[in-house]
């Protein structure tokens, strides 16, 4: 099914594929009265840390290969420096030439000037940290570490080289960062854990990031995301997970959630690419509104925004958005569903922006997979672009704003 129309919008209709949509009026009724009559109910889309059962994770070996570097197993680690926190103080083990290490009550700074070294970080402090200087590659190693900053991110990597982030098996690690950061000239710290450079999770440990600040996580380059891993973000001020260069999940369960006003669970500000995994996303924050020199500016939230192609060929996306205005996903750009499973839901009100389900600006081909999109009280889909939908599917709506395209 295909439509070249600029716009195309999902009203109380069945759609069939082999039909071809002609026009379209854009409806801004509210639909809340039809629903209730109707008792028709969003799929439910909650926080799931439970277990899933993934495919070995099998590092690339051919380092001609683009991912080659983002496997921590393809770089020597025969230096290893371990730091214990305790309380108001740090503990430094072992030194390795090239590399210096100051603790400042239980505030690290590590400047690192010999190659790839590996970091053990454990223990526990409610004001610590610890910052990365020197364009190496490095991985932190955490050990059941819990580390909160109160002025400003818990862990700082202001190197531009990979940061490999091992979660150790079996152990839980906390970050949280501050609600008011203490800045330094010239240096970025924009969340609990922020790198200049790339991100790499791996490991079959859990970590969890507390954003009261910034962001829970976030990199200046791109972030990828391993099978085995558990990550939980939680962030009551600006969004979840966030990079500027792209996303990779590859795997792992993921959970975040934001309640900040215009915040994105997951914002990806280059490609996005989901292979595998269970993403799960929730916003519960409103539309922000901010003036500056007489402009009013409006900003709505969303669980997973994408500025550039998105793309899903495995996997399982959860998206959910409470707040005014708010969307399941918000892509700016190409979205192309190749496989998984991708339920958007929107159940905010429309006093400012106008909750979808999905936003996207570009096209949309659907080819593989199941999909699912629900909005309470607007449109559950609004396609800017081209809307391709592969032989085999039907597609069909219910009384109330949904939906559902599936074998």
């Amino acid at each position: 099914m295909e439509s070249m129309m600029k716009k195309i919008y999902f009203g109380l209709v069945v759609l069939a594929l082999g039909l071809t949509l002609a026009s379209c009026e854009k409806d801004d009724t509210d639909f809340s009265d039809i629903i209730a009559e109707y008792q028709v109910e969003p799929l439910e889309v909650e926080l799931d840390f439970s277990a899933l059962s993934e495919a070995p994770d099998v590092p690339v070996t051919d380092e001609n290969d683009s991912a080659y570097n983002d496997y921590v197993e393809n770089s020597p680690w025969n230096k290893v420096i371990y730091i214990d926190f305790n309380g108001a103080s740090a503990t430094v083990t072992n030194s390795v030439p090239g590399v210096a290490v100051q603790a400042t009550g239980a505030h690290v700074v590590v400047t690192n000037m010999s190659g790839p070294v590996q970091f053990v970080l454990s223990g526990q402090t409610s004001n610590g940290s610890i910052k990365f200087y020197g364009d190496k590659r490095l991985q932190l190693l955490l050990n059941g570490v819990d580390i909160t900053n109160p002025t400003g991110a818990a862990i700082n990597n202001q190197g531009g080289k990979s940061l490999y982030v091992v979660l150790a098996e079996g152990t839980v690690n906390t970050l949280q960062d501050g609600a008011t950061y203490t800045m330094v000239d010239d240096e970025d710290q924009k969340a609990a854990l922020f790198s200049e450079g790339q991100i790499i999770f791996s490991g079959k440990g859990t970590l969890n990031a507390y954003a009261v600040g910034r962001a829970g996580i976030r990199s200046d380059d791109y972030i990828r995301i391993r099978p085995g891993v558990n990550i939980y973000v939680n962030s009551s001020a600006l969004d979840g997970i966030r990079a500027n260069d792209g996303i990779i999940i590859d795997g792992g369960v993921i959970n975040v959630e934001t309640t900040g006003n215009g915040a994105k669970g997951l914002r990806s500000e280059g490609p996005m690419t989901v292979n595998g995994g269970r993403v799960t996303a929730i916003s519960h924050g409103d539309t922000r509104i901010t003036t500056e020199d007489g402009i009013v500016d409006t900003t709505a939230c969303a669980a997973l925004a994408c500025d550039t192609l998105l793309t899903v060929t495995k996997g399982t996306l959860r998206l959910r958005a409470t707040g005014d205005g708010g969307k399941g996903l918000n892509a700016k750009q190409n979205v192309d569903f190749k496989g998984g499973s991708l339920v958007a839901v929107a159940e905010g009100t429309k006093k400012i922006k106008k909750p979808k389900g999905m936003k996207i600006d570009g096209n949309l081909d659907v080819s593989g997979g199941y999909f699912y999109s629900y909005s309470r009280r607007s449109d559950p889909l609004e396609v800017e672009g081209r809307l391709n939908v592969a032989a085999g599917y039907k597609t069909y709506q219910k009384k109330a704003k949904v939906l559902l395209i599936e074998y």
